[in-house]
């Protein structure tokens, strides 16, 4: 049912095309096109059209001839009329079609209309001549014209349906009137030989219809699909049931034509290594199964790399398609990604994991061509560098680094970056003399300047070496060899290389020792201080204690710090074991001072460590000042190493400021370290203490006497107090007091003693007072 609004439009048109679209229209919905195609069917088949107006004209001419009336010469004179006109008429049309222009529907329709009543006319008029001979050939002409106009105007059934009538009714009205039974009884079949004939007219048209719509929608859904295909990133192929190619679209031609691979065998067109993959494919896509395939090409140097899949067209031609996507970038991610995992971003160095392959495929099946040697190098002095110059220097060192041990090795030994400032080297070295020639190759690269931003640096390194297989079984037990060695290497100065020997794990085992030990220590809070008196060579009172680490293990028996040595200089643990000491020895003297006490002070060792990690003297006041300790009660000892290093500027500050809120300040060890005289200037140093080692060989070394009277007589020039340690004899206390020296202590007093004891050595030393005065 047509809206109004397409009512009121259709009311508005003009007549002429009111009359051409019911005319040549069709119940049917179809597309323009379509609707197109149908009218044009009016300028179509021209044989047929030609032939039915040279038959029409030819019958015409046979009535005249038979009958020279002036009914058959108008007959003849109109079909010859009609005929040159819709010739005419026709070719102008079609050349209007050929020009993409709209023919003359309505005018066509009309002169064919007129062209079949001059049929009717014609024969009616035959009929009414009483000549049976031409009545019965202009009927049968009319019989061949009905055909013809149902054949050839099946797209317009209304104006095919309105021709035959004009054809018919006349012969039905001339058998009507002849007075002859047969033909009344013909004209009476007429009505039913016309309505066969409309419907057979009407049911064609719709067949014909129906397939050009079925034609155009299919014309359009190749259409979609060829587009679609070709608008892919993909390549995409259609193979025959022969395997042969038959469309063929690639995205990225360059310019080469597509047909190019038409009707080439698909298999012929990938390379000779993929071509039994191939086949596989193929044979499970005529399976019904999908598999894929992954091809590669090189273009002008570059490799492309595909991941093909085929699969069967579901239309029983046994033809396929394949599909290739184009997966280059995804394969490089996966080849950097693969990189990235075995190879070191910085440096493009092998990184660990592929150093531990190469080791495990030279362990798993040795054989005597696979023994070499591991070396493990630490760059020197990198940590300083990086801090004091920034990243990027380090990393040019690193880089630099990494080019001269490519430098210094050939192509099948292997060079990786294992971390940090660490490098790893497995080498073709069969014994030690061989290793020592690649480290002086090594050492040789690395001495050459290294410039960076205008600034000289060292890129010098410590190296540890063990052989293989003579030193491990296992990865493992290569690795700790070579970095036990390593170990060994920076233990003895650095810039050095130490090949590894089983008595190294010895001294290994006792610093790992000694770092459970603390750890266990610090776990268990057994760390408790004891305290050593010191003692006034002139008065022989007491006038102070230094505090000394001592801690108990699992059985109860007490260690000194010596056990703990190597955890003192560890990151994780010196600053919780000088925080623990430091916590019971203000708890120790703030109870002390509660209990009244004239205890006068205690000495606390500090080691460069706890200066690391900055703000040491802000922490130690603020943690005196929560505790209610004066500072005038605490010194602290310190060795001349906190003098050396980066971090001596923060040390001077730091010293400075403890020594300005009343911490006297002492200088241990004095004499058996690096430092330079012109820091006893240059820091706020109150004390000098003469080390234990001069002070056992007095008595017995005139050279340990001379020293001790020197530093006796330097500390007095620059006006500090000067403390022996480690007295142990009289001869010892009277060679000391003689030299001026001002404080002792050592075991010829007392050895140190834990907190509980203070409280009776001071009263022991009251009551003595007491009983002299």
């Amino acid at each position: 049912m047509m809206s109004g609004a397409a009512q009121i439009i259709r009311r508005n048109r003009p007549l002429s095309d009111r009359m051409t679209i019911w005319l040549l229209g069709t119940r049917k919905q179809v597309s323009e096109d379509i609707s197109l195609q149908l009218r044009n069917g009016l300028f179509a088949s021209l044989p047929i059209f030609l032939g039915g107006a040279i038959n029409t004209i030819a019958v015409a001419a046979l009535g005249a001839w038979f009958y020279p009336s002036a009914l058959f010469l108008f007959w003849l004179g109109l079909e010859i009329v009609l005929g040159i006109t819709r010739v005419s008429l026709v070719l102008h049309g079609r050349r209007l079609i050929a020009a993409g222009e709209h023919p003359p529907w309505l005018m066509a329709a009309l002169l064919a209309l007129a062209w079949s009543t001059s049929i009717g006319f014609g024969t009616i008029i035959s009929l009414a001549s009483g000549n049976w001979l031409l009545a019965i050939i202009v009927c049968l002409s009319a019989s061949a014209m009905v055909c013809g106009i149902c054949l050839r105007n099946f797209g317009t059934p209304r104006l095919a349906a309105l021709m035959v009538f004009s054809i018919l009714a006349p012969c039905a009205v001339g058998g009507a009137i002849s007075g002859e039974p047969i033909l009344i009884i013909i004209t009476l079949q007429l009505p039913i030989y016309m309505v066969t004939i409309f419907s057979a007219a009407f049911a064609l048209h719709h067949m014909l219809v129906s397939r050009m719509v079925a034609l155009s929608d299919l014309e359009r859904s190749e259409t979609l699909n060829e587009t679609i295909l070709r608008s892919s990133p993909d390549y995409t192929l259609i193979l025959d049931a022969d395997g042969r190619v038959s469309f063929c679209h690639r995205p990225d031609s360059g310019g080469i034509p597509e047909d190019v691979l038409l009707g080439e065998e698909w298999l012929s067109v990938l390379g000779e290594e993929y071509r039994a993959g191939g086949k596989k494919l193929l044979e499970r896509a005529h399976a019904g199964r999908t598999n894929n395939l992954v091809t590669h090409r090189d273009v002008n140097g570059q490799r492309q790399w595909f991941d093909v899949i085929a699969s069967a067209i579901a239309d029983g031609s046994g033809r396929l398609i394949v599909v290739a996507r184009d997966i280059t970038h995804q394969k490089n991610s996966e080849e950097r990604a693969l990189w990235m995992a075995l190879h070191d971003a910085l440096t493009g160095l092998p990184n660990r994991a592929l150093l531990q392959d190469r080791l495990d495929g030279m362990l798993s099946d040795f054989r005597e061509a696979d023994s070499g040697a591991l070396l493990i190098l630490d760059v020197d002095n990198f940590k300083t560098i990086n801090d004091t110059l920034g990243h990027d220097a380090g990393d040019a060192l690193l880089c630099t680094f990494a080019s001269r041990l490519r430098a210094a090795l050939t192509d099948k030994d292997l060079v990786a970056r294992t971390g940090g400032d660490e490098f790893a080297i497995i080498v073709n070295a069969k014994t030690e003399d061989q290793v020592q020639e690649v480290v002086e190759r090594i050492y040789t690269q690395l001495r050459e300047p290294f410039c960076h931003e205008g600034r000289l640096l060292e890129c010098g390194a410590s190296i540890g070496a063990s052989l293989i297989p003579r030193d491990g079984q296992t990865r493992s037990e290569i690795l700790k060899a070579a970095d036990i060695a390593l170990y060994a290497a920076k233990a003895g100065g650095r810039a050095q290389l130490k090949l590894f020997e089983p008595a190294m794990m010895t001294e290994v085992e006792r610093h790992q020792g000694m770092i459970a030990s603390a750890r266990r220590a610090l776990h268990n809070e057994s760390i408790v201080p004891h305290y050593q008196p010191k003692i006034s060579l002139r008065t022989s009172r007491v006038i102070g204690f230094e505090a000394l680490l001592r801690w108990r293990d699992d059985d109860g028996e007490l260690y000194g710090p010596d056990v703990l040595k190597a955890a003192f200089d560890d990151p994780a643990l010196g600053g919780p074991l000088s925080d623990t000491m430091l916590a019971r020895v203000l708890d120790d003297a703030r109870q002390w001072l509660n209990e009244g006490l004239e205890f006068g002070h205690i000495a606390i060792n500090v080691t460069a460590s706890d200066f690391r990690r900055g703000c040491f003297a802000e922490n130690l006041l603020a943690r005196l000042k929560e505790k209610g300790v004066p500072p005038e009660r605490i010194q602290i000892e310190v060795t001349e190493t906190v003098f050396l290093g980066r971090s001596a500027g923060y040390v001077e500050e730091a010293l400075k400021t403890l020594s300005e809120n009343g911490i006297r300040i002492a200088l241990d060890d004095f004499g058996t370290g690096y430092a330079s005289l012109s820091h006893l200037n240059q820091f706020p140093i109150d004390m000098l203490k003469i080390d234990r080692s001069f002070i056992s060989q007095i008595c017995l070394s005139p050279e340990a006497e001379a020293i001790s009277a020197t530093v006796i007589n330097l500390g007095h020039c620059l006006g500090m107090e000067v403390i022996a340690e480690g007295i142990e004899t009289q001869a010892q206390e009277s060679h000391l007091m003689a030299a001026g020296c001002d404080t002792g202590q050592g075991f010829l007093y007392a050895q140190a003693l834990p907190a509980h004891a203070i409280a009776q050595i001071l009263g022991n030393q009251e009551n003595e007072v007491k009983l002299s005065a």
